[in-house]
Protein backbone atom coordinates (compact mmCIF):
# COMPACT_ATOMS: atom_id res chain seq x y z
CA UNK A 1 0.00 0.00 0.00
CA UNK A 2 2.82 2.23 1.13
CA UNK A 3 4.17 1.63 -2.63
CA UNK A 4 1.40 2.47 -4.47
CA UNK A 5 0.63 5.35 -2.40
CA UNK A 6 4.61 6.88 -3.40
CA UNK A 7 3.80 5.78 -6.97
CA UNK A 8 0.52 7.72 -7.24
CA UNK A 9 2.67 11.21 -5.25
CA UNK A 10 5.12 10.54 -7.71
CA UNK A 11 2.62 10.40 -10.53
CA UNK A 12 1.05 13.50 -9.58
CA UNK A 13 4.18 15.53 -8.89
CA UNK A 14 4.89 14.45 -12.49
CA UNK A 15 1.37 15.59 -14.10
CA UNK A 16 1.58 18.88 -11.89
CA UNK A 17 5.43 19.69 -13.48
CA UNK A 18 3.53 18.62 -16.87
CA UNK A 19 1.02 21.57 -16.50
CA UNK A 20 2.86 23.94 -14.68
CA UNK A 21 5.82 23.87 -17.97
CA UNK A 22 2.43 23.97 -20.50
CA UNK A 23 1.20 26.87 -18.65
CA UNK A 24 4.47 28.94 -18.86
CA UNK A 25 4.82 28.03 -22.18
CA UNK A 26 1.71 29.43 -22.91
CA UNK A 27 1.96 32.42 -20.90
CA UNK A 28 4.75 33.11 -23.20
CA UNK A 29 3.02 32.70 -26.54
CA UNK A 30 0.32 34.69 -25.11
CA UNK A 31 2.57 37.47 -23.97
CA UNK A 32 4.99 37.02 -27.94
CA UNK A 33 1.71 37.24 -29.40
CA UNK A 34 0.46 40.30 -27.75
CA UNK A 35 3.82 41.98 -28.92
CA UNK A 36 3.06 41.29 -32.23
CA UNK A 37 -0.37 42.46 -32.22
CA UNK A 38 0.53 46.09 -30.74
CA UNK A 39 3.37 46.57 -32.80
CA UNK A 40 2.04 45.19 -35.99
CA UNK A 41 -2.10 46.25 -35.28
CA UNK A 42 -2.29 42.33 -36.33
CA UNK A 43 -5.23 40.40 -35.04
CA UNK A 44 -4.59 37.60 -32.18
CA UNK A 45 -5.34 34.63 -35.18
CA UNK A 46 -2.40 36.62 -37.72
CA UNK A 47 -0.17 36.94 -34.53
CA UNK A 48 0.01 33.09 -34.01
CA UNK A 49 0.10 32.59 -37.63
CA UNK A 50 3.27 34.22 -37.67
CA UNK A 51 4.89 32.95 -34.41
CA UNK A 52 4.09 29.12 -35.98
CA UNK A 53 5.12 30.16 -39.77
CA UNK A 54 8.76 31.82 -37.91
CA UNK A 55 8.64 28.28 -36.12
CA UNK A 56 8.48 26.42 -38.94
CA UNK A 57 10.09 28.16 -41.24
CA UNK A 58 13.46 28.11 -39.13
CA UNK A 59 12.59 24.61 -36.88
CA UNK A 60 12.54 25.94 -33.86
CA UNK A 61 9.83 25.64 -31.49
CA UNK A 62 6.99 28.06 -30.65
CA UNK A 63 7.75 28.51 -27.14
CA UNK A 64 11.77 29.42 -28.40
CA UNK A 65 10.43 32.31 -31.03
CA UNK A 66 8.07 33.34 -28.43
CA UNK A 67 10.82 34.01 -26.08
CA UNK A 68 13.18 35.81 -28.73
CA UNK A 69 9.87 38.19 -29.56
CA UNK A 70 9.27 38.96 -26.17
CA UNK A 71 13.29 39.81 -25.36
CA UNK A 72 13.72 41.95 -29.21
CA UNK A 73 10.04 42.91 -29.53
CA UNK A 74 10.03 41.24 -33.02
CA UNK A 75 10.14 38.34 -35.08
CA UNK A 76 14.02 37.35 -36.08
CA UNK A 77 15.71 35.30 -38.00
Amino acid sequence: LAQQRAQALDEAEARADTLKAALHTSRRIGMAMGILMARQGVTSDEAFDQLRRHSTNHNTKLRDVAEKVMLTGELTP
